[in-house]
């Protein structure tokens, strides 16, 4: 038995192609789940899209109408419909039943290599693996460098780090997260880019302004979520490797096995190493440091009826020398610089799925220990991180599918610890600091036929910056079926790690001031944004237009 439940309003015909946009879905005896991967098929106008991970989907009508939309996906039995240009900007509800007893089907998708959204209500741009293919070898820092949202420069001469820009500001103003996981913050910021292989991405999606209150208070420029391949769609073994004339070298070893009925492994193994002295322009010094780099990352995923589950253990470690070419560990002579970078995590995330469709409550924890270790010239540092995360997240509809919400709370402990020394070694600045942060959040989400809504706040209690509230808010109207309008702002903070923020700082011989009392950077973000579509030789693109501001407030 079929079950399709139209829910949006008809509009007016218009003179151009019709828009048309739902959800899919998957039943069977004991769940109703999101469906992925649906393939959405215009039988007569010949148009094929497929749903994406939350089973959103859109499509345009072709010139004749009507025509029938056809959906099919492994494991359940297709369905098909009539719609009509009349059916512009409708939203469907599609429910295929689980096709126990029905021949398989297998289906075959892909993404665009790089794109914006238009399901989102926030400015999301997704780059995925067939961008980084374009770069031969690559880590996270070179990933972006196709990319012209976010800019890639070097942190300084000696040491060779690459770092990223959002909106003009340094990566430490952009929340980095690695699928919904807070990533590289405290002292990894400056140098943990490098420790995470491309070939392990599957995506990445840059969210320009502040992002949702439901992944932290940070956020003050944008969002950067990175998706690692998943252990059930990885192959039994892939092996990959690169080498070029500067002495660069990468091997990458990936292999995902089926453990059970609902358990999964993947297994992700990474080193890297840069050997060549390289001195072009004859100035003295090495055009890029000596590095040797080994990655792990072993994780599992479970996928039950009622719960689905993701573990993982990740660990690096980073060893890097440069400088002059004289200057080696074992013969330091001249000006040179070494780091040695320790890295150890474990994660989880669990959701737990409720009685009706769209109910969930998920809970995510990470734990983690850093140690940073190192020197410039004769500029020593040193630093440990140790920290705790945990966000619990409820989700529900209320009403209907068009009004979503989402609350729950958070709480974040760290100890850090960082030092370092000024020109003449006599004097040292750095702290030592504990943070405790409980916090509690609420979003709101409204998905019409034109405009959709996120508005959202959240309260954190900070043991040292005190009671901080975040208000954000983002909205989208669709213009045309083609043309899109958005518009976002909110406020973010965060408490700075002045040491480990401008680790490249201490390459100059310049002496630092600091001040004994640490005070968190509070910033207002505004912007807004027209994304238009367009298909050239049936091929998709789009233009994006916008503009976004970001106002620091002065604490003294």
């Amino acid at each position: 038995m079929k079950f399709l439940l139209l829910f949006a309003s008809f509009l007016l015909a218009l003179h151009f192609q019709a828009q048309i946009r739902g959800v899919v879905q998957g039943a069977d005896s004991l769940q109703t789940k999101p469906l992925k991967n649906v393939k959405i098929t215009l039988l007569r106008a010949g148009t094929t899209v497929y749903s994406n991970e939350d089973g959103t989907f859109e499509i345009l009508l072709g010139k004749q109408s009507p025509d029938t939309l056809l959906f099919t996906a492994k494991g359940y039995r297709p369905d098909r419909m009539v719609v009509t240009r009349s059916d512009r900007f409708a939203a469907l509800h599609v429910v295929l039943i689980s096709g126990q007893l029905v021949r398989e089907i297998v289906v075959s998708g892909g993404k665009d290599a790089h794109g914006i959204s238009k399901m989102k209500t926030l400015h999301v741009e997704e780059l995925t693996s067939a961008e980084f293919r374009k770069a031969a070898c690559c880590n996270l820092s070179e990933s972006f460098e196709t990319n012209a949202t976010v800019d890639v420069s070097m942190a300084d001469a000696i040491s060779g780090a690459k770092k990223i820009q959002l909106l003009g500001l340094d990566a430490v103003y952009t929340q980095l997260q690695f699928e919904n996981i807070p990533f590289l913050r405290g002292l990894e910021s400056a140098f943990g880019m490098s420790a995470i292989p491309g070939t392990w991405l599957e995506s990445i999606q840059i969210t320009k302004g502040t992002g949702s209150v439901v992944n932290g208070y940070e956020s003050m420029a944008g969002l950067v979520n990175l998706e690692y391949k998943k252990p059930k769609d990885m192959p039994l073994m892939s092996f990959n490797a690169y080498q070029n004339r500067f002495g660069r070298t990468e091997l990458n070893l990936q292999s995902g096995q089926r453990l059970s009925e609902r358990w999964y492994m993947g297994l992700f193994a990474s080193g890297a190493a840069v050997y060549g002295t390289l001195d072009h322009n004859h100035d003295g010094f090495r055009d890029q440091a000596l590095s040797n780099t080994f990655s792990l990352l072993q994780r599992f995923s479970y996928q039950g009826p009622r719960m689905e589950a993701q573990l993982g253990l990740q660990a690096y470690a980073d060893d890097k020398t440069g400088g002059q070419m004289s200057f080696s560990k074992q013969n330091p002579v001249g000006y040179g610089m070494a780091l040695q970078s320790q890295h150890l995590s474990a994660f989880s995330k669990t959701g737990f799925f409720g009685k009706k469709p769209g109910q969930s409550l998920g809970i995510i924890a990470n734990v983690k220990f850093q140690d940073l270790n190192g020197f410039y010239g004769l500029r020593n540092f040193t630093g440990k991180e140790k920290r705790v995360y945990l966000n619990v997240i409820y989700d529900d509809f209320i009403g209907s599918a068009d009004h979503k919400i989402k609350a729950g709370a958070s709480f974040l402990g760290l100890q850090i610890q960082q030092f370092a020394t000024q020109p003449n070694g006599a004097m040292v600045v750095g702290n030592t600091r504990a943070e405790l942060v409980p916090g509690v959040f609420t979003e709101y989400t409204y998905s019409g036929n034109r405009l959709s809504a996120v508005i959202g706040a959240r309260y954190d209690q900070h043991n040292i910056a005190g009671a901080q509230f975040s208000p954000r808010a983002h909205f989208k109207y669709a213009l045309t079926p083609q043309l899109d309008l958005r518009a976002t702002g909110g406020r973010a903070w965060r408490l700075p790690n002045y040491v480990a923020d401008n680790l490249s700082l201490l390459a100059s011989s310049k002496a630092w001031v600091t001040s004994p009392t640490l005070l968190p950077e509070i910033s207002w973000n505004v912007g807004a944004s027209l994304v238009q579509g367009f298909s050239f030789k049936k091929r998709k693109g789009s233009l994006s237009l916008d503009a976004y501001h970001t106002r620091f407030r002065n604490n003294s």
